[in-house]
């Protein structure tokens, strides 16, 4: 659905309890930061203050995700900048293509559904539906509250009583069911969109089975960061991955790839497996025979490349956690993905317990799909999809 970009436009304005002048105005005054991000599975509301402020943000946010007015110039507001939105989304070519990339590997379903407005959705943007969606979808019990760095029974008291006083006092069980959650249907394909550009802009995908859930999760990250990449020219350092087998195989030594990074997406019950690389137009067959070699390559993994890939791996979790937002996020979408949330040591155990046969097995196993192809730019010399899909059918790596 196309509405959690529109209540991302609509976030933290006008609440049953607040006008949108007062909104903005209490958090200038409290110094606070706010922002909403919406996802495939998930939407963020998220603000930062001092912690003597939190039960005054807390109770202003809550009000705008349990009870905004959603006016019928606020949704006149967002259905005016509409084209303007979908033009910047366009312009960025990389998210574009992820767009595209899940439209096609999950065609006509769940994950493959767009969460942008599309221009045919332009007319639906309308206060009647808008309204309805929220109705349906933004309930207290389909809730979940984060809170980092702030005490955790205060936090539940302040909750219930904004809850208390928004109305929602009903137990679960009276509420009508929520809508069901669709099983993920991986189905492949290929979009090409041929634009004048000076690049080929490449990005192949595989599914991995049970995404999140699955027995796949340690390898697959381990093989993203065996894997690397990045681009042919960037600013050095420690850690920087300059030992990867994309860098050392593919930047370090052809000219005509500008960039080239191996990486993965995870949802509740599917992922996404990815390469995806900038090119000289007339070198995309030759890039993908060079790819697939690299996979096949893989049946030659040394102790030391592995041993590599996983400490770049923890210190990346490691690193990313320091920051609150992004443990805060990352609490959130464990609890949405798995209904628990585990912590960097089990993370830790998991990712060393991850040998060389594992990553030879997720390979494998992704390579088992049908690839996703999405091509962008001079496509002219992109391989038809059925030679890339035999050219990959026999890439993994020899048991």
């Amino acid at each position: 659905s196309f509405m959690p970009h529109v209540f991302e436009h609509l976030a933290f304005r006008s609440s049953k309890h607040l006008s949108h002048m007062r909104t903005m105005k209490t958090m200038e005054q409290l110094g606070a930061g706010a922002m909403c991000r919406v996802g495939r599975e998930d939407m963020l509301y998220y603000f930062d203050c001092l912690r003597e402020y939190v039960p005054v943000m807390l109770h202003l946010a809550l009000a705008n995700v349990l009870c905004p007015l959603v006016t019928d110039e606020e949704v006149a507001d967002v259905a005016r900048l509409a084209p303007e939105l979908r033009m910047l989304l366009d312009e960025n070519i990389e998210g574009s293509m992820t767009e595209m990339l899940h439209a096609t590997a999950y065609k006509d379903n769940t994950l493959g559904h767009s969460i942008y407005m599309q221009e045919e959705d332009f007319p639906k943007v309308t206060p009647e539906n808008v309204r309805a969606w929220k109705d349906k979808v933004m309930r207290p019990d389909n809730l979940i509250v984060v809170g980092v760095n702030t005490d955790f029974d205060e936090l539940c008291q302040w909750v219930a009583r904004s809850c208390g006083e928004f109305g929602f006092t009903r137990p679960k069980e009276e509420l009508p069911p929520l809508p069901p959650m669709e099983k993920a249907i991986y189905t492949g394909g290929d979009m090409r969109v041929s634009k004048p550009n000076p690049l080929c802009h490449l990005m192949l995908g595989w599914e991995v089975k049970d995404g999140w859930n699955g027995s796949h999760l340690a390898p697959l990250t381990v093989l993203q960061m065996f894997l690397g990449g990045g681009g042919s020219f960037s600013t050095g350092g420690p850690g920087k991955g300059m030992h990867t087998r994309l860098y050392t195989s593919v930047l370090n030594k052809h000219h005509w790839v500008e960039s080239c990074q191996a990486s993965s997406v995870m949802y509740a019950d599917s992922g996404l497996f990815t390469v995806y690389s900038t090119i000289a137009p007339d070198h995309a067959g030759e890039f993908l025979k060079l790819l697939a070699r690299i996979f096949k390559g893989l049946n030659n993994i040394s102790s030391e490349e592995l041993q590599r890939a996983k400490n770049a791996l923890k210190s990346s979790v490691h690193m990313n956690l320091e920051m609150r937002n992004v443990m805060m996020e990352d609490i959130g979408r464990q609890l949405i993905l798995s209904g628990k949330v585990g912590n960097t040591a089990e993370f830790g155990a998991m990712i060393d317990a991850v040998t060389v046969q594992d990553v030879q097995n997720v390979l494998r196993e992704c390579l088992k799909s049908a690839p996703t192809v999405i091509a962008y730019g001079g496509v002219q010399s992109v391989p038809a999809y059925d030679a890339i899909k035999n050219l990959f059918q026999t890439a993994a790596p020899p048991v």
